[in-house]
């Protein structure tokens, strides 16, 4: 898959990631979206760890923003730091939400959003699923294009609602 082609003809994309793969997709996808400017949404890794994990791949982070849901959930953590801004929790969808619409009026290129399985975890499907779809909606009125993961053979209801908002699934 040519995940920039896929790109250039959706704007918004769904990628069923097989949980065997998952950690060395999240790279490749990283790898391949950095070379412009990348939103990176965070709901199971710290920033830190993500940072590290790049670094340690050889890829350019001068391009990453992330938005990090976890790390307040374990650790005293600033509002925001370099390069990264944090979210109080997952399940804070309003906060969420409000961040990354303030990010998508930055023109990044690309949204990573990692991952719609994490949001189940912390809240209930019916504001995730609402949730989602605003999201889908904010980014299409916007210059940024996304790509949201999800780890393929958990596909719930959840799963499979977003599959209906994003221009198109693709399995890993």
């Amino acid at each position: 898959m040519d995940l920039i082609k896929e790109l250039k003809e959706n704007k918004t994309i769904l990628l069923l990631v097989s949980p065997t793969k998952y950690n060395d997709s999240v790279v490749a996808i990283t790898k391949k979206l950095s070379k412009q400017s990348l939103c990176y949404v965070t709901l199971n890794k710290t920033y830190q760890s993500l940072d590290e994990t790049f670094n340690k791949k050889k890829i350019n982070c001068e391009n990453i923003v992330y938005v990090d849901g976890i790390s307040k959930t374990i650790k005293k953590t600033p509002q925001q730091v370099k390069n990264s801004y944090f979210v109080s929790n997952p399940a804070s969808l309003t906060e969420l939400s409000l961040v990354i619409s303030k990010f998508l009026k930055h023109n990044f290129s690309y949204l990573v959003f990692d991952s719609l399985n994490s949001l189940i975890v912390y809240e209930k499907k019916a504001p995730v699923s609402k949730f989602v779809s605003s999201l889908v909606n904010k980014i299409r009125t916007s210059k940024t294009k996304a790509v949201f993961l999800a780890l393929e053979g958990y596909e719930d209801k959840i799963i499979k609602e977003t599959s209906m908002f994003v221009d198109k699934v693709i399995k890993v």
